[in-house]
């Protein structure tokens, strides 16, 4: 439950903030890109910090639930700030204004996502349990992408407003103050922490030396970085693409339901696919079909809803397969590496994890955006032809190449359930000498 809230609240900012801040608020492209670049860019700190506190926190209450209780409280003030900019504030709207509260987003949402993945992590030992916990967690996660368009659909057909999506961010930052306390405040009453291991008590710098010693992590952290790369650009670019290529800046919200819809749809057959091929293979099947789809999208023109309704549909079909199953192999290395330390280290993986995942998403923004106007596009300008086709260009190809190179790399990754079931007597057996 709190899955949802947590992308309710912050899909948005790639997704509605570039357009919206640009085309309505009046803030250049570079001065956006550079602006949430930075935001994300000051977790530097602020993730392994969380992480390592998290893994030490002792309390009545356990060691993720008070991180996770704090995070949601900062988060849901950031929203409704950075989505309903008019409501409390004098205009304009300036780039500081759009950094400090970003800022503030993403501290909230590192004191609730690495506590709140770790503790998932924690949940059970089984491979393949392991994959439809993240798998439901996913799709609530999608859920929350989907309520991110139907809400304001929604709104805009009963009422009027709520279709573009300057209107759609305001509904949504409305309706994040009521999502985040209320699903949040559920699971942390109705579920319990589970001891896995002790308490860490080695120094955090000899965890991370460790971690990037760790070839199955290093892999599947930078897979999952090159595919999170792909998405982060085609999310900070979509909006765009929609309104200046097809012409369609009134349908792009229900336009991306389909996306999201297929992403749910999809999501049971790729975890079923798993338990059949394995994790790794199924991975692999869900990148190069991103591979494949991605460079359809430049055969969508002006008008040409159906087309791009298709291709955004085959792209949430292949999106559907590599967050959960991600979630689900990075379980199994943090288990690897807690057994060998005999030490619960989750939220230092996590909080690594998180923080390269911002970095990307950092990355993405702070290069599309100012990439989009280094070749003449500029939305609140009549952009002539060159300029939108170096748009639809830049959407395009950047993504691919990612996706690309985040198949490759995956391809080394060599943990299966067989290879874990091994590790797993062998340190059995190292834990039982140790007891005589």
């Amino acid at each position: 439950m709190p899955e949802y809230a947590v992308y309710l609240a912050s899909i948005p900012v790639g997704l509605y903030l570039p357009l919206v801040y640009s085309k309505d608020l009046g803030l250049s492209l570079t001065e956006i890109g550079l602006v949430l670049m930075l935001a994300r860019i000051s977790d530097v700190i602020t993730d392994p910090l969380i992480g390592a506190l998290s893994d030490r926190t002792k309390s009545r209450f356990g060691k993720r639930k008070p991180w996770i209780a704090a995070g949601t409280v900062l988060m849901m003030l950031s929203a409704f700030q950075l989505f309903n900019p008019e409501a409390l504030n004098q205009m304009p709207i300036t780039k500081w204004y759009l950094l400090g509260w970003s800022i503030l987003l993403w501290l909230g949402w590192t004191m609730v996502n690495i506590p709140y993945y770790a503790w998932g992590a924690e949940l059970s030992d089984d491979y393949y349990e392991r994959t439809n916990i993240t798998g439901w967690r996913q799709a609530f996660g999608f859920l929350g992408n989907v309520s991110v368009l139907l809400i304001p659909v929604a709104a805009g057909a009963l009422t009027g407003y709520g279709s573009l999506p300057r209107e759609g961010l305001t509904i949504i930052g409305s309706f994040a103050l009521v999502a985040l306390p209320t699903l949040v405040t559920i699971t942390l009453l109705k579920v319990k922490e589970r001891e896995t291991y002790p308490s860490p008590r080695t120094n955090p710098l000899v965890h991370l030396k460790a971690m990037f010693k760790n070839g199955s992590f290093r892999l599947l952290f930078f897979a999952f970085m090159l595919m999170s790369l792909g998405t982060g650009w085609g999310s900070a670019t979509f909006m765009l693409f929609a309104t200046y290529v097809v012409e369609a800046e009134a349908w792009t919200q229900m336009i991306l339901l389909g996306y999201f819809g297929a992403n749910v749809v999809a999501l049971p057959l790729w975890i079923k696919l798993a338990t059949k091929l394995g994790k790794k293979n199924t991975w692999v099947i869900g990148g190069v079909l991103f591979v494949f789809v991605t460079p359809s999208f430049l055969l969508v023109g002006p008008g040409d809803l159906g087309t791009f309704f298709v291709c955004l549909g085959l792209y949430g079909v292949a999106g559907g397969s590599f967050g959960a199953l991600s979630m689900s192999m990075k379980a199994d290395v943090i288990e690897i590496a807690a057994r060998r330390s005999s030490e619960n280290i989750s939220g230092a993986y996590i909080a690594v994890w998180s923080l390269g995942q911002k970095l990307v998403a950092a990355l993405a923004l702070g290069l599309a955006l100012p990439t989009l106007e280094l070749f003449g596009f500029n939305p609140a300008l009549e952009n002539n032809q060159s300029a939108i086709d170096a748009l639809a260009y830049i959407y395009v190809f950047p993504p691919w190449l990612s996706y690309a190179l985040g198949v490759v790399t995956i391809l080394r990754y060599p943990i299966t359930s067989t290879r874990l079931e091994k590790l797993r007597l062998a340190f059995d057996k190292k834990d039982k000498r140790k007891e005589i």
